[in-house]
């Protein structure tokens, strides 16, 4: 299984001049580590149309979507929009819709059904909740794990990139503390375990589960080098090409160390 580098730009970069250029220097160093790495990068939606036609090794992604197919959704977009664009990922259930836009379990999974019916890959983060600390953190994800996941069959389920996101450890959160490589790999540990119970032990362990939360070239590789762990999303040092480059290249380096 290869790794998986995703990119949440969030609501940057500023023009679409920046916005080619970090995807470019990614995309022309690509076939160094494609055998063992594959990056993914979540872009606004306004530049999703232009870099589509840069993107060939590296996946492009969107940050959100509606649960709707279609209809009078003020400032929304829908599955068939995307796929127009070559998207084939979507960041879905991120901390900072379910802490700023209002977003619960139930839309995320109302999302994460729409997804998958028009073939997105779900990226769903997991561990985003008010006023979260470090010690409940099995009891948030377990219940939000649930919440997203109901009614979902097995062959579903598998097709789902799940993210372990600490809200408390993101850079940008007020008061962030980041979270330690040993708790990131505990928690991943967890949640392989939740999945295990839906489609057991075997397929669980085949499934990619991310660590998201302040990761950058200063700290990948304690996250890195835990196997558990199946690569990372990465917020602010994604935005800096040399930075996400150097974490690309630390899950390469341990997918080397390792085979």
């Amino acid at each position: 299984m290869k790794k998986l580098i995703i990119a949440n730009w969030k609501m940057n970069p500023k023009s679409l001049e920046e916005a080619r250029s970090l995807i470019t220097r990614t995309e022309h160093r690509m076939n160094q580590v494609a055998d063992k790495v594959q990056v993914v990068v979540a872009a606004p939606f306004i530049y999703l149309p232009p870099l589509s036609h840069y993107c060939h090794m590296v996946k492009l992604g969107a940050q959100n979507m509606s649960w709707l197919t279609e209809g009078a959704i003020t400032g929304e977009i829908s599955a068939q929009q995307l796929k127009l664009f070559n998207v084939s990922h979507v960041i879905l259930g991120h901390s900072e819709r379910r802490l700023y836009l209002g977003e619960t379990d139930s839309v995320v999974n109302a999302k994460i059904m729409t997804a998958l019916k028009y073939k997105l890959t779900p990226i769903v983060c997991l561990g985003g909740e008010e006023d979260a600390k470090q010690n409940n953190m099995p009891k948030i994800v377990s219940r939000q794990f649930g919440a997203v996941t109901t009614n979902l069959s097995q062959k579903q389920l598998e097709k789902i990139i799940f993210v372990y996101e600490p809200v408390w450890a993101i850079s940008t959160m007020e008061k962030s503390v980041p979270a330690s490589s040993e708790h990131a790999k505990v928690m991943v540990a967890y949640l392989r375990k939740l999945l295990a119970k839906k489609i057991g032990i075997a397929r669980a362990a085949n499934m990619p589960i991310l660590y998201g939360g302040t990761v950058n070239r200063s700290n990948v590789s304690q996250f890195s080098k835990h196997p558990e762990i199946s690569g990372a999303l990465v917020g602010a040092a994604s935005l800096d090409s040399e930075n996400f480059w150097e974490i690309i290249k630390e899950f390469y380096r341990e997918s080397i160390h390792r085979s």
